[in-house]
């Protein structure tokens, strides 16, 4: 130790320059560590090169069948949808059908679907008719409408909206005929007078061996493993060589990027994804074992060669390294301690070297990083404030204005118990909007304040408007952002009952809790917008409103609020039919109280 202690000691005093004499014996094994890592490295880079190009080849291979068979299968589906006379048989009422005509209805139905029966990708097709037909039940082609109920993919195609959903794959048994895996284009028909009712549903079924038979030509290795899944990288459809457990799991990198395509190298496997047609994503993992077997000799060899040149130099390199690596090292920990967001380091410098540089401007970063981090919290903290009191004092007082005016006009007619009536739940109504000055007041206090909004308008009004609530008795008491519904449902009636030509407008307003998250549903029947006004909404551009001071300012209050409220946890969306009706959609998420 004492040897030690005195090298040691000399090699802190020494100047900088011995310091450097003594690291050129280091330098000597540079150019050796470096060209038999670097002629290593490339061996393997070439390896996981060609491995890479290759899996991309038969994944785009294997990419371009799959999307032909989906979109094949799509495309049948769609024009089934779209065939005239599928449509206007589906259109028609059971009970009003003769019998001959079913037939012949049938008829057209089984020509029509035979045309796309010589698809290679299609299995079989389902056509499901109302209930009360005469061949509703058939089984074969034509099948009861009320059966799309009990199919696993009922909730999510109602749910949709969508012109055609695929379907996860499902075990399906077709009468006189095995259980089969089928992957489904569906595609609903829908009643052109009511949107949410279907009609008809068309489904092109598809064999999932089928697609199991493409991804097995993608795997060239034989000692791979073939996915497909879905956004969530839930696997759909899986093939392993020889039916194996597989070691290899999808890697994080992957699942964070955000590419359409990607492919990559993860230890001894190259791992490839793309996007589908239909929105699926196609996951080859393909193992690089057998090549990487034969670098295992090369491998021995530049070890060998590396151990021989360190043992010359062990001694010199570690004296070097040994004390340098203990200050980078102090350094490292410090940084650590930096980034976990501890604040309260100090290093010690001790040295007036490049290292005792660092150490030093180190320090003063520190220091200087941490005054600022500080300052920024109270600045963004301010911030936020200021800007929750200007969107609550953007409330426009054009209502109070035209209730103050109605006040003075029933006071002119000398109708004391109308002035009463309306003053009174005016008082309550500004009541609940102030709150003692609180930001967040119950579900039922909010219900309560729109009902009373309501009713003063109905005063104002000549047209009758009747406001519905459906409010889950578990969430009366449940706290929520002041003011959220008012703004909607003043829109509702200045911009779609007030300009409607129907007699009796109506509101209905409905709050469930789903799953963590609370859903408040408005909806009226007024005169609706079309799809360019709701974007403006959801993009903060000038509605227009027809002088009122009111409308979409109000709304993007409402959403602006709600961003700042619920940490943008919470979205609005909206669905509108013109001429028909408008509904806003709330969610906002369900917290502890």
């Amino acid at each position: 130790m004492k040897l030690l202690d005195s090298i040691k000691r000399a090699y802190l005093d020494s100047s900088y320059q011995n310091k450097l004499i003594l690291s050129m014996f280091a330098i000597v094994m540079l150019p050796v560590i470096l060209l038999t890592t670097y002629s290593y490295y490339q061996n393997i880079q070439m390896i996981k090169h060609q491995s890479v190009s290759l899996s991309e080849l038969y994944l785009r291979q294997t990419e371009t069948s799959i999307n032909s068979r989906i979109t094949e299968i799509a495309n049948v589906a769609l024009n089934l949808s779209r065939n005239r006379n599928v449509t206007e048989i589906l259109e028609k009422d059971p009970d009003s059908v003769p019998i001959a005509e079913q037939i012949d209805d049938l008829n057209d139905l089984d020509i029509i679907a035979n045309r796309f029966r010589d698809s290679d990708a299609v299995y079989k097709i389902r056509i499901y008719v109302k209930d009360g037909f005469l061949y509703s039940d058939r089984n074969d082609l034509t099948y009861n409408l009320d059966q799309v109920q009990e199919e696993s993919w009922a909730k999510p195609l109602r749910e949709s909206y969508s012109v055609i959903y695929f379907t996860d794959p499902y075990d399906y048994t077709y009468i006189l005929s095995d259980k089969r895996r089928l992957i489904s284009a569906v595609v609903p028909i829908r009643n052109p007078g009511n949107f949410d009712e279907f009609i008809g549903v068309i489904s092109v079924d598809m064999l999932e061996n089928d697609l199991l038979g493409l991804m097995q030509t993608a795997d060239y290795s034989g000692k791979g493993k073939i996915l497909i899944t879905n956004r969530a990288y839930a696997p759909l459809i899986s093939y392993t060589a020889n039916r194996k457990p597989f070691p290899h799991e999808i890697p994080e990198k992957m699942i964070r990027n955000q590419d359409p395509s990607y492919i990559t190298t993860d230890n001894d496997y190259v791992i490839g994804r793309t996007t589908l047609w239909n929105n699926w994503m196609l996951i080859t993992i393909s193992s690089m074992e057998d090549l990487l077997n034969v670098q295992s000799g090369l491998r021995r060899q530049f070890i060998l060669l590396v151990l021989i040149a360190g043992v010359i130099v062990c001694c010199l390199s570690y004296l070097y390294g040994r004390q340098n690596a203990k200050r980078i090292n102090l350094l490292a920990k410090q940084i650590r301690g930096v980034e976990s967001g501890n604040f309260d380091v100090n290093c010690i410098v001790d040295s007036a070297d490049e290292i005792g540089e660092l150490q030093a401007s180190f320090n003063y970063m520190v220091k200087k990083v941490n005054s600022l981090m500080k300052e920024q919290y109270q600045l963004g903290k301010n911030l936020n404030t200021m800007e929750l009191k200007v969107l609550q004092a953007q409330i426009n007082p054009h209502f109070l204005y035209n209730t103050l005016d109605l006040i003075s006009w029933a006071a002119k007619r000398n109708d004391m118990e109308e002035v009463c009536d309306i003053v009174i739940k005016l008082s309550r109504f500004y009541r609940i909007s102030l709150s003692n000055g609180s930001d967040y007041i119950s579900i039922a206090n909010e219900v309560e304040h729109v009902r009373l909004y309501v009713e003063l308008q109905n005063l104002r009004f000549l047209k009758d408007i009747e406001l519905k609530t459906e409010v889950d008795p578990e969430l009366e008491n449940y706290r929520i952002m002041k003011l959220l519904l008012q703004p909607i449902v003043e829109n509702s009636i200045l911009h779609g009952i007030a300009n409607s030509d129907k007699e009796k407008g109506t509101i209905f307003l409905s709050v469930q809790p789903i799953e963590d998250m609370i859903r408040i549903t408005i909806r009226d029947n007024g005169i609706g917008m079309n799809q360019a006004t709701i974007y403006r909404l959801m993009t903060y551009d000038e509605i227009p409103n027809e002088g009122q001071n009111t409308g979409g300012y109000g709304l993007k209050n409402v959403i602006n609020r709600l961003k700042l409220y619920y940490d943008n946890q919470a979205r609005i969306t909206f669905d509108s039919t013109p001429e028909e009706e408008t509904s806003v959609t709330i969610l906002i998420p369900l917290l502890p109280q």
